[in-house]
């Protein structure tokens, strides 16, 4: 199982051991930058009596996060709900009271990547040249299979990044004001993101275009010839599925 030093990506999460390779082993690699990203000193927002939000959710749980309260004082939350982005307080605050708060979030968790693995599953299965759609799922997939639904699903990654960038949650992850945005700052980032996509993409393709890809180590693909004997058209070239038998005496 992968493990990356410095890092607070959660790793080995999803119940699909075969999933966990790919996310943990093939992808965070790739998106380590995407997956642990910190905000610092950010003003929480009071949203009922004691609880209090956050911009971003799906916090790194292994972070060492920081509660500041009133400018100067280190607090320890009564509840952390790591998966809404959200902490509650063992005291109602007074009129004036706000708190800051130093977290970590993972913009691709592990159900985010899942679900784009599953999608990239039946992609492949109706893809490929001269062959029949497929029904392979996580469990059976031909391990041959990774590299390409990693490159896939890295390329979907760069999508939603491109989505999101375009929808002003760039500006968090790429440092640029909301000023910058509108004036059409940062436009080499967005075709650094396509850019990646597309590389990523082109190295699926050179797989599934190759006609073997999902029939595998065949000596030669079925010909038309073939297909006519097997399903007993006779006059295909000579052949037919009775070529050579005769008749005995028991028969």
């Amino acid at each position: 199982m992968a493990v990356f030093p410095g890092t607070y990506i959660p790793i080995g999460v999803h119940s699909d051991a075969r999933i966990n390779h790919i996310i943990d082993d093939l992808l965070t690699p790739r998106l380590l930058t995407f997956r642990q990203i910190i905000i610092n000193d950010e003003q929480a927002v009071n949203i009922s009596s004691v609880w209090w939000k956050c911009t971003y959710p799906n916090w790194n749980e292994s972070f060492p996060f920081i509660f500041i309260r009133n400018g100067g004082e280190n607090i320890t939350p009564a509840t952390i709900d790591y998966i809404s982005g959200r902490f509650s307080t063992s005291s109602v605050p007074t009129d004036g009271d706000w708190i800051n708060v130093t977290y970590c979030f993972d913009w691709f968790s592990a159900g985010i990547l899942a679900g784009y693995i599953y999608q990239v599953l039946d992609i492949i299965n109706n893809s490929g040249q001269n062959v029949s759609p497929t029904s392979y799922t996580i469990d059976n997939a031909p391990a041959n299979w990774n590299g390409v639904i990693s490159d896939l699903t890295f390329a979907m990654c760069m999508e939603k990044l491109l989505l999101d960038y375009d929808l002003w949650y760039g500006r968090v992850i790429f440092a640029i004001g909301a000023n910058d945005l509108n004036e059409g700052a940062g436009g080499d980032i967005a075709a650094q993101l396509e850019t990646l996509k597309q590389n990523a993409e082109d190295r699926a393709n050179i797989s599934l275009q190759n006609e073997k890809f999902k029939v595998g180590n065949l000596l030669g693909l079925p010909t038309a010839t073939y297909y006519a004997a097997v399903r007993g058209i006779g006059g295909a070239r000579g052949y037919s599925k009775l070529k050579g038998w005769k008749p005995n005496k028991y028969i």
